[in-house]
């Protein structure tokens, strides 16, 4: 009986459309839903949803935080301060939505906006990590979670119902070593950063522009503290490497960049020309690299100045400004980092 013949012809080529016939087939049920909602529609319930998760959830968990975060809020007095606060939110939230952001990206970048305001309670105000941890839960979620359910996630946040060519460097996302390494290397950079501001100008703004601070003893705490702080800011390099590295590395669309520069027109204006040979000449990736971290490293410095000087008591806006500006260059920083990486022959 002769021997029978394999039957592996065709396979490999067959195997991109196979995956996206999955992709197509699997994608989920809320982006059919999703097409019959009007975009201004759900921009509105994505910032009265918010609004509305976060004032009942901070009412509900009053009696957790009140003994803590009272002690230390500024007590508002004036309405304009009040709806100051609110349209700030509101225009947060209005960011990140024009900006194209998804639920995961949303939980990340207001996780990182808001992680100065929640360090500085935790460091050196006293404030019990229960307390800070339900506030800076509600704040998060209160926004994530609309988008979550009104927008549909990145293809590089949902590698299983992407197809094969819409994300790139899926080895390199998918790599557990790759993301403990730049984890790592992004963890690291924030805890350099704070630890040699602790040991140079900070104390002196802290005590200066910080009236009524009770205790500054973690900015003096020397090398002994860098473990422990090393430890609690894990978090925040995890989320700069899924929001700067992991959406960066995930939309290089390989060899075929940069384009070549189209031929000049006459009379065409100067900016625009500067700008096809510059940015217009910069790689998907490192556009979009530059772009995010451009936005989130103003965003931190931003919404410091504004949550710190607003509502923490006897903070002047050159104190919050201080430091906030700890935090901005910490994020700069790593995403000068990742652009480093990213140069790298392959990614």
């Amino acid at each position: 009986m002769p021997p029978k013949k394999k039957t592996t012809s065709g396979n490999g080529s067959a195997q991109p459309a196979r995956d996206q016939l999955k992709a197509a087939v699997m994608a989920p049920a809320l982006t059919s839903r999703l097409a019959h909602i009007p975009s201004p529609a759900r921009f509105v319930l994505v910032v009265f949803g918010s609004l509305l998760a976060s004032s009942v959830f901070f009412t509900l968990t009053s009696s957790l935080t009140r003994g803590d975060l009272g002690l230390v809020s500024k007590h508002l007095e004036e309405w304009w301060e009040v709806v100051g606060l609110i349209a700030w939110r509101a225009v947060e939230i209005g960011l990140v939505w024009s900006l194209g952001f998804d639920g995961r990206d949303v939980a990340s970048f207001l996780f990182l906006t808001h992680l100065p305001t929640y360090s500085l309670l935790s460091f050196f105000y006293g404030v019990r990590p229960s307390s800070a941890l339900v506030s800076y839960t509600i704040t998060v979620a209160s926004s994530a979670v609309p988008f979550i359910f009104l927008r549909r996630p990145a293809s590089v946040h949902d590698l299983s119902h992407a197809a094969t060519d819409a994300v790139a460097n899926r080895s390199i996302l998918q790599d557990r070593l790759t993301t403990i390494y730049t984890t790592l290397a992004a963890t690291s950079i924030f805890t350099v950063v704070l630890y040699a501001s602790y040991a140079s100008w900070l104390p002196a703004q802290l005590v200066v522009h910080f009236e009524s601070i009770p205790d500054i003893s973690a900015a003096h705490a020397g090398p002994a503290g860098l473990p422990v702080l090393f430890l609690t800011l894990v978090p925040a390099g995890w989320a700069v490497r899924d929001f700067l590295f992991v959406s960066s590395a995930g939309n290089s669309t390989g060899a075929a960049e940069p384009t070549p520069p189209p031929t000049p027109h006459e009379g065409e204006y100067l900016i625009v020309g500067l700008y096809h040979k510059s940015w217009g000449q910069l790689s998907k990736k490192t556009r979009v690299l530059v772009s995010r971290t451009a936005v989130l490293t103003t965003a931190v410095l931003l919404n410091t100045i504004v949550q710190v000087a607003g509502t923490i008591r006897s903070v002047s806006v050159e104190g919050a400004s201080a430091w906030g500006a700890v935090w901005a260059v910490a994020t700069l920083t790593v995403g000068a980092t990742f652009g480093w990486i990213e140069a790298v022959d392959g990614v």
